[in-house]
């Protein structure tokens, strides 16, 4: 009876609507541009069919893999003789040429030339009156959100505007008002200039070059792989501080990446607490409770909508614990295509 309680309880906390709030969205980080620039530079171009958009060849992701490795080797080999605590600037050659021979794609990924004709767009003319739209809905946040919410929720579902939607993100999951709330305002800067724990900073140093290698932001030869780590460490580090019995946990960093992806640092660590304490609370502690609660609920709901593979799960005992977790965790940013991320997380935000 208690289990029915929880799985009830927790399916109505996670259909929770977003703050309605109104804040401005004006960001006073003068490090912005290098932070958006995936955002900035999608403005023009849109995905129309998905499936095309994140296409990668089994060669490509398979040379990134056999970098990423050899690069992180490096990286130990000159640990003690860099003056960066968690990055080398030892870059190998045949890893530079690799990126040279390669092209960003409109969500930032480092793709191979063999793939740049597979892009699929829409109408310049129809994108700028979407953004037009939605821009109109941001300056008048609270009214949209206490009147208008099925209208905030329609254009969701047609996907956010790239160009936008970072600042969509920030509002529909309530960090707008958050950051500019008076006890909350000042919180970024009081934790993250906090040296922090040392186990956790170990464990999150550990896991910073695994994160998107092949994105701009987080490649070893990119111009902003750097910084963008920098930022991914500092925070993840925040949080740590913020919550020290918590912690830090490996499915954090995705997501906290995904963020840094479409906004500046401040504004991502808002998001990021918003997620980890009203989206997914629970799911980052020990024991991982909450995410089994989850677990039984998609287990219900694969019953009830595809009989054949629950009896054939059932039949091999394959329990949802051990092919869901990455999928809720990380919000489905390791496993589905990404232009397909991003319509998931848009309507992750929204409802």
């Amino acid at each position: 009876m208690s289990n029915e309680k929880s799985v009830e309880a927790r399916s109505k906390n996670l259909n929770e609507h977003s703050s309605h709030v109104c804040c401005n969205v004006t960001t006073g980080d003068p490090s912005s541009e290098r932070r958006l620039i995936t955002a900035t530079s999608t403005s023009l171009l849109i995905t129309a069919d998905g499936s095309q958009q994140d296409e990668r060849s089994d060669t490509w992701e398979q040379s990134v893999l056999e970098h990423t490795e050899h690069s992180s080797m490096q990286n130990d080999l000159n640990k003690e003789n860099t003056n960066n605590e968690y990055e080398t600037n030892a870059v190998h050659p045949s890893l530079t040429e690799f990126f040279q021979n390669s092209r960003i794609d409109t969500f930032g990924f480092i793709r191979s030339l063999n793939n740049i004709n597979r892009e699929a767009t829409v109408d310049l003319e129809t994108l700028r009156k979407r953004e037009k739209k939605w821009l109109h809905m941001l300056t008048n946040w609270s009214y949209f959100m206490d009147n208008k919410y099925e209208k905030v929720r329609e254009r969701c579902r047609k996907g956010i505007p790239p160009s936008l939607r970072g600042r969509a993100w920030k509002h529909l999951c309530g960090a707008a008002f958050h950051m500019e709330f008076s006890v909350n305002k000042h919180v970024f800067e009081e934790v993250s200039s906090q040296p922090g724990d040392s186990r956790w900073i170990e464990d999150i140093k550990k896991d910073l070059n695994r994160q998107f290698p092949e994105h701009v932001m987080f490649s070893r030869a990119g111009p902003y792989g750097k910084g963008g780590k920098s930022d991914l460490f500092e925070l993840l580090k925040a949080y740590t501080v913020l919550h020290p019995e918590e912690g830090y946990c490996q499915g954090q960093a995705p997501v906290a990446a995904v963020l840094l992806m479409h906004m500046p640092l401040r504004d991502a660590f808002y998001c990021f607490v918003q997620i980890c304490h009203k989206y997914l609370p629970g799911y980052y502690s020990a024991g991982l409770e909450a995410i089994q609660i989850d677990g039984d609920i998609l287990f219900q709901v694969l019953k009830d909508k595809s009989r054949f593979s629950y009896r054939h799960l059932k039949k091999h005992r394959v329990e949802p614990v051990l092919y869901m977790v990455e999928w809720f965790m990380c919000i489905f940013c390791r496993t589905l295509p990404w232009p397909t991320v991003l319509r998931v997380w848009d309507m992750f935000f929204c409802e």
